[in-house]
């Protein structure tokens, strides 16, 4: 010991140094405990995606309505992949409706209807897929018109057949809250049917529309529309490094959980969808009744003259008149003048009664035959 602080006495600089770095070290030791140096590799919370409803405009020239599936919009961005469903409003041949999409880039295009009668539309040319940008801070909001236009169903061939329904599946398998459901099935089923009803539809696609409903889940969780944060992962793997170089692990392992949690909290849920319903008019012939007297008719014989036979010379009339005359002209001649009358009768249609008898007619008249939801098509 005494070697030491002779040392020391000798060597006074050194010692000084060595001591502030043993101050030092403390320092750093206590502040790594402490946390002091977490936030420094924590990467800084992504800012909150803003969002833009888009609204989806689609019309037809003819046959599209509550008994055609519905035209399904595809949606393609950097980070989301979905499509929506877009029936058509009561009155048919035209339908709104909006996606909520985040601030990006976007493609969208569409899946056209088969209507009831097995027909459908060319949207290659008049609804051709449309790039849009969605910015928050722009004056208008997106809007994406599809124009349709009706292709027989004697012209519509199997193999465009086939594209829909191949196509409507996949929207059902990565659909949003509008090809769900109820919904979903409803669309399926009106797939089935319509398909079906095509001249040109091949058995295979038939049979392929039967089965789609096998082939999808229509109660899986719907597509998600607006991008979830990217950096919810890279804060968990920081934190948890962090807390691996920690020698206090436990507090350490606490502190990055809440940091987490408090992330998924601050990402807005979306709202559940609220049903728009409204009402779908049909129109029907009714019968008015206008009830009537008829008469009934039947034959009779019915006396329409007299017929004078001369009994002396066999001279017949029937005229009265005439008979006078030639009764003078008998009597003049100084022979018989008498003679015999016959009654004349015709086989006549007479009325013998009446009945009645309604004479109504067929009328048309709107009536409301059910409601429906005019953003998801589902029914009550």
């Amino acid at each position: 010991m005494n070697g030491l602080s002779q040392w020391a006495r000798s060597h006074k600089p050194q010692v000084a140094a060595i001591a502030a770095a043993i101050v030092v070290a403390i320092v750093v030791a206590i502040a790594v405990a402490s946390g002091a140096f977490a936030t420094s590799e924590q990467q800084p919370e992504q800012q909150e995606s803003r969002t833009v409803d888009v609204t989806l405009n689609v019309t037809a020239d003819h046959g599209w309505d509550e008994n055609s599936t519905p035209a399904i919009a595809h949606i393609e961005g950097e980070d989301v992949d979905f499509y929506h469903a877009v029936t058509p409003d009561a009155e048919g041949n035209k339908g709104t409706s909006t996606v909520e999409l985040a601030e990006g880039d976007y493609t969208v295009s569409f899946v056209s209807p088969v209507n009831s009668d097995g027909s459908a539309f060319d949207i290659y040319d008049t609804g051709a897929p449309v790039d849009i940008t969605v910015d928050a801070d722009a004056k208008t909001a997106p809007a994406v018109n599809c124009p349709m236009a009706q292709i027989p169903a004697d012209k519509v061939t199997d193999e465009m057949l086939a594209d829909i329904v191949d196509k409507t599946k996949d929207a059902i398998k990565k659909g949003d809250e509008t090809l769900k459901g109820d919904a979903g099935t409803g669309i399926l089923d009106k797939l089935d049917g319509n398909v079906a009803k095509n001249p040109n539809a091949s058995d295979k696609t038939k049979q392929e529309a039967t089965d789609a409903d096998k082939d999808v889940d229509v109660n899986d969780k719907p597509a998600q529309t607006t991008p979830s944060a990217k950096n919810d992962g890279d804060k968990a793997d920081n934190g948890n490094a962090g807390s691996q170089s920690s020698g206090n692990g436990s507090s350490n392992s606490g502190s990055a959980n809440a940091g987490n949690s408090g992330s998924a909290s601050s990402q807005p849920s979306k709202p559940a969808h609220t049903h728009n319903w409204v009402n779908h008019t049909a129109t029907r012939n009714v019968w008015v009744s206008n009830w009537v007297d008829v008469p009934d008719y039947g034959t009779q014989q019915v006396a329409v003259g007299t017929k004078y036979i001369f009994a002396y010379d066999g001279y017949t009339t029937t005229d009265s008149n005439d008979a006078k005359w030639h009764s003078v002209a008998l009597i003049k001649q100084g022979v018989p003048d008498n003679y015999r009358t016959e009654t004349i009768y015709e086989t006549q249609q007479v009325q013998t009664g009446s009945h009645k008898e309604d004479h109504g007619s067929y009328t048309t008249e709107s009536y409301v035959d059910y409601v429906y939801c005019s953003s998801c098509g589902a029914r009550q």
